[in-house]
């Protein structure tokens, strides 16, 4: 395989992942993501194609306690709204799948990636099918929402699934050759924390719908911090619980997070590293990018569309630190 033609296959399985997150997002926005009760990998590859498969779907969809609770005014019709949303999502998810074992069995026969890489991608992704259907299960039983540490769960594979995807695609790039010194390091690696920290919230604030609670910015309900942010017991539950604590934390932590990284690329612009500016500059981009989407996302109550680019954001501001990390010098060999 040519390098051009692995390029094509590995931005093509890119652009896959993005439209499963893209997806992921607007099943979870519409509420969609408890339609199907019944996890089939293999025959439910097809949506029902008939009058009475159809009722038997709706059927047990009405025994969820999303429909008891929330959704007891659906019919037939209205259930097929969700139902697209949450099919589209998993047959995707197949898709990628088969994708990703053909790239990986090209590979292994041309010897262009190591033994692990090829048995680690389709791994990793029918992996995440799982999780997915796990985290699916947690709203089926007594509330109608999945558990928001198996969402955050869910996402953060789909982010480790993409960066094992964009490693070969950064070792073609050219070589980031800069010194770094211990100061140096140390900023990169706390921006890292603070990019995974800031996702990781971004998480709890969609499955908690804290993005709901407070449309203001930059105060929320006249304040700077609501006295409902501690109204958990115990205590240490606020802050992963709490949708008001956990929105607030997502606002303020977004903001330092660019201001941080405002301040390391001053410094590490200086070091003199064309091939690291470029780079740089696109992550401090994006990030600014971000800040602002999340602002509106707020200010306009959480529209469709741009929550959905918020999310797919999210992932592209850690592949954009990605691109900077498995280039420079010592980067992992997987």
């Amino acid at each position: 395989m040519s390098e051009r033609r692995k390029i094509t296959w590995l931005v093509g399985l890119l652009v896959l992942l993005f439209a499963m997150i893209a997806v992921g997002g607007a099943t979870r926005l519409t509420r969609s993501g408890l339609s199907i009760t019944e996890w089939r990998p293999v025959t439910g590859v097809l949506p029902p194609l008939s009058e009475s498969e159809w009722e038997r779907q709706f059927e047990l969809y009405r025994q969820s306690p999303e429909f008891r609770q929330h959704n007891a005014h659906f019919e037939l019709g209205d259930y097929k709204g969700i139902f697209w949303w949450e099919y589209v999502h998993r047959l995707l998810g197949r898709v990628i799948f088969l994708y990703a074992l053909a790239l990986s069995f090209v590979f292994w026969r041309r010897r262009q990636a190591s033994l692990a890489y090829v048995i680690s991608l389709p791994g990793l992704i029918a992996f995440q099918g799982l999780m997915g259907w796990l985290m699916v299960r947690t709203g089926l039983d007594q509330r109608p929402s999945v558990s928001h540490y198996m969402l955050t769960l869910h996402f953060l594979l789909a982010l480790t699934t993409a960066s094992l995807v964009y490693l070969p695609l950064a070792r073609m790039k050219r070589p980031i050759q800069v010194r770094l010194n211990r100061t140096d390091r140390a900023l990169f690696a706390g921006l890292g924390i603070l990019l995974f920290t800031q996702i990781v919230y971004g998480c709890f604030t969609g499955g908690l719908k804290a993005g709901w609670y407070f449309n203001t910015f930059p105060l929320m309900g006249g304040d700077i911090l609501p006295t409902s942010a501690f109204d958990y017991e115990p205590w240490f539950r606020n802050p992963f619980e709490n949708p008001v604590l956990v929105q607030w934390i997502h606002r303020w932590l977004g903001v330092a997070t660019g201001i941080f990284l405002l301040a390391s690329s001053v410094r590490l612009w200086r070091l003199e590293s064309s091939a690291l500016k470029g780079p740089l500059l696109h992550l401090v981009s994006i990030v600014l990018v971000q800040i602002v989407v999340g602002v509106s996302v707020i200010l306009w109550l959480v529209p469709l569309p741009l929550a959905v680019f918020h999310q797919v954001m999210a992932a592209l501001i850690w592949l954009g630190y990605c691109n900077i990390l498995f280039r420079l010098p010592g980067a992992t060999r997987f």
